[in-house]
């Protein structure tokens, strides 16, 4: 007869057997449920991403035709922005439901999705008049453009000292004649040789109104800025017609709101064109126009540009107010541009083209051989029937002309630029006939 005892203590392991085979089956069970429902969670998030990403055409269909794209940045201010060395436009603004223009398109044309404004619904089968406009909202590429070049070296005087002593002083004379001789006008003039150091005028200490010729000083201290680091010259700031001042000489009428320009092509349709606008949004974008007029009068021994002054103008009418400049003090300036882009001609290159490109046939380059150089800036005034033209001629030597001129006409106050700046070429050409 078997043992009780070990009968009882077999049954007891049996048991804690089959009890431990029934834990390991439902821990695994649980397991697999936990996973399952983890499973299945992640594949419904995975789902809800797809959807998201990638909607139905129909939802997106709505999406169109109730969303308005906006190819014009929402704010018109042309501060700098904080970063002043940046180099890269900022990208056209668009609406939530629009993809950001790429800022690596500057071609004339972008796709629908980078600042483009849709006329008629391209889901209407029916609708076959259906355009799309693209407007190119970042700054132009003007890599194209040949730099204004100096004479490599100048010739050698084929005359006597005291032969050129003579031309001189009939240059002189005659200068002096022709002003007398023009009755109904006031002529300012000044003249230097930037390699005799030769300088005399007639009238180059009279306020004139000089128009935009002034803007040869401002776009020179705008670039001395630059030069020291105060700032960089490829900055972009939008164009906003709102910033602007009505009756402005500018050419920039149609050019469309938000459109982007970098600084330095700002100061080259300035000095170029005259362009009034350029020259605001250059300022406003610098903010430092307080601190340019005060270094303008700094800079100014004969007539200061922010002083107000009286004086007898071409009628013998009396004048008075600020804003005036001298023939004396535009030469000068442009002498000081001269010397500066001999140290520095990198840095001061994109003021010399935008000198050299400026339209000679007005002002006192119209009669010089189109062989020279001549680097201008022409201002003109028609309130109070005045020009002035302020001029580097590089020709058999390097000379500053200025001359400053009120009259009834136009036409009278260019014929007269012009017969000066031929009486100052002509001396130089003779003492290198």
């Amino acid at each position: 007869m078997k043992n009780p005892k070990s009968n009882y203590i077999g049954e007891a392991r049996r048991i804690k057997r089959n009890r431990m085979f029934i834990r390991i089956i439902v821990s695994v069970a649980v397991v697999l449920i936990v996973s399952f429902a983890i499973f299945f969670m992640y594949i419904l998030s995975l789902k809800k991403d797809i959807d998201d990403e990638f909607p139905s055409s129909g939802s997106e269909e709505v999406t169109e035709n109730n969303s308005t794209e906006s190819i014009v940045p929402s704010s018109s201010d042309t501060s700098v922005p904080e970063d002043t060395t940046a180099t890269t436009p900022p990208a056209t603004e668009t609406t939530p439901e629009s993809t950001p223009a790429s800022t690596e398109d500057t071609g004339d044309t972008t796709s629908s999705e980078e600042g483009s404004t849709e006329t008629g619904d391209p889901s209407d089968p029916s609708d076959t008049d259906a355009t799309t406009t693209t407007v190119n909202l970042l700054p132009d590429d003007w890599g194209d453009r040949s730099p204004v070049l100096f004479p490599q070296k100048y010739p050698l005087q084929t005359v006597t000292h005291s032969e050129r002593d003579q031309a001189y002083s009939a240059l002189k004379h005659e200068v002096k004649k022709y002003i007398e001789e023009n009755k109904g006008t006031r002529i300012g003039f000044y003249y230097i040789n930037l390699q005799t150091n030769e300088a005399f005028g007639y009238n180059e200490s009279q306020p004139f109104v000089v128009g935009s010729s002034i803007y040869l000083p401002l776009v020179m201290m705008i670039y001395d800025d630059a030069c020291a680091g105060n700032h960089s010259m490829d900055i972009a700031v939008p164009f906003s017609k709102s910033s602007i001042p009505e009756k402005v000489d500018t050419k920039m009428g149609e050019v469309p709101e938000g459109k982007q320009y970098f600084l330095w092509q700002l100061a080259y349709l300035a000095l170029s064109d005259g362009d009034s606008a350029a020259m605001t949004m250059l300022m406003n974008s610098l903010n430092n126009q307080d601190s340019l007029m005060k270094r303008l009068s700094q800079l100014s021994t004969g007539v200061d540009y922010s002083e107000v002054h009286n004086y007898y103008d071409y009628k013998g009418k009396q004048q008075y107010g600020d804003h005036r400049s001298s023939p004396y003090d535009l030469a000068n300036f442009a002498k000081m541009l001269y010397w500066k882009y001999m140290s520095y001609p990198a840095e001061y290159q994109n003021l010399i083209d935008a000198l050299g490109n400026a339209d000679r046939m007005s002002g006192v380059g119209r009669q010089i051989p189109s062989d020279a150089v001549v680097l201008h800036r022409h201002g003109s005034n028609k309130d109070f029937h005045c020009e002035s033209d302020v001029a580097i001629i590089l020709g058999p030597e390097p000379v500053v002309v200025c001359v400053t001129v009120e009259a009834e006409k136009p036409e009278t106050m260019q014929e007269i630029q012009a017969a000066l700046g031929a009486l100052v070429y002509n001396f130089i050409s003779l003492c290198h006939a």
